[in-house]
């Protein structure tokens, strides 16, 4: 495999790193933190790309909140500044790594996505009888930092961009697992780590059907048996290889006419639909989204976005009276 080298100064570039900011800002606008960083742009990032240079860039620790909404996770938020090294480092090493990600890896990348996730997920499912569905016991705490670092390590060959990339990956975690949930980085790193594992049931499993979104993934054969063969296969390589275990109580056979539950929907042969808990949680969110705008603390512009949001979620799937049922409620106009 080869190495690709001297990508640092491309990283630390004035350009790139000012595309980082306009990234890191677009997500952030109206922040504090954003705004004053904005207010001395060149300045700043002269001195972020300084201390880049001069190797005495450090990431700062992070700032944790807690979300409910389905299961409780922990936040992982970055400084302003250090989002902008997440972009600019995401800039230089997504194109060498979008040419090597099998197709069919949907998590994160452009041009990908749930909807297009979920779609192929049916066209495979026509195609064939049976399928074998899993995902990675707690995923985003179990990735092995030194595995992953020489996974990277096999395909870059930069070592200042490396010290960069080591210090992103051990700023969070915990004895050496672990990567930060909220971080572009983080995201674009578990894909990297799962990257040989798409390999492994590509090319030695021979699973011509397989299709992974972050750490959930789907197998799909006319023969049960050779999915069940598989799975043992593949269990004992992920333990091997990136120590990773499957969560067993989202391990599961079954045929396609029985449907197959991915990413918040049931998806059929002939028909997709939304799964009911994800309908009710949508509905939560919205009704959420009208009581903080009758109180005055959101603007019409703000509910009409969250509320166009769903509506062409709902667009994709039919879900007509779900779309009426939406639009009952008193939105501004």
């Amino acid at each position: 495999m080869k190495r690709v080298k001297h990508l640092f100064w491309q990283f630390a570039s004035f350009g790139n790193l000012l595309l980082a900011y306009k990234k890191a800002r677009n997500g952030s606008r109206r922040s504090r933190e954003a705004q004053q960083y904005g207010f001395h742009l060149e300045k700043n990032i002269f001195d972020l790309r300084e201390r880049l240079l001069a190797g005495q860039w450090q990431p700062r620790p992070f700032r944790f909140f807690e979300i409910y909404d389905p299961k409780q996770r922990t936040i992982s938020v970055a400084t302003f500044e250090d989002r902008v090294v997440h972009h600019a480092l995401v800039n230089v090493l997504e194109p060498i790594y979008e040419r090597t990600f099998i197709f069919d890896s949907y998590a994160t990348r452009k041009g990908k996505g749930t909807h297009a996730a979920v779609s192929r997920a049916q066209q495979m499912l026509r195609q064939t009888g049976w399928f074998f569905k899993s995902d990675v016991e707690k995923y985003f705490d179990s990735i092995d930092h030194n595995i992953l670092l020489g996974l990277i390590g096999r395909k870059i060959a930069d070592p200042a961009l490396l010290a960069v990339i080591t210090s992103i990956i051990q700023n969070g975690g915990n004895q050496g697992l672990g990567l930060p949930i909220g971080n572009l980085t983080s995201q674009f790193f578990a894909n990297v780590y799962l990257d040989p594992f798409d390999k492994f049931v590509k090319e030695k499993l021979r699973i011509r059907h397989y299709l992974r979104y972050m750490d959930d993934f789907v197998l799909f054969h006319e023969d049960k048996v050779i999915l069940k063969t598989a799975r043992l296969l593949l269990e004992e390589w992920l333990l091997e290889h990136l120590n990773l275990r499957l969560k067993h109580k989202a391990t599961y056979f079954n045929s396609a006419q029985n449907g197959l539950s991915f990413l918040g929907t049931r998806i059929f042969p002939g028909i997709i639909r939304l799964r009911p808990e994800n309908t009710r949680r949508m509905f939560r969110r919205l009704q959420h989204l009208e009581r903080q705008f009758l109180a005055g603390d959101i603007s019409d512009e703000r509910l009409l976005a969250g509320a166009n949001s769903y509506l062409a979620l709902l667009s994709k799937y039919p879900s007509a009276g779900l779309r009426k049922k939406m639009l009952a409620l008193d939105l501004p106009v």
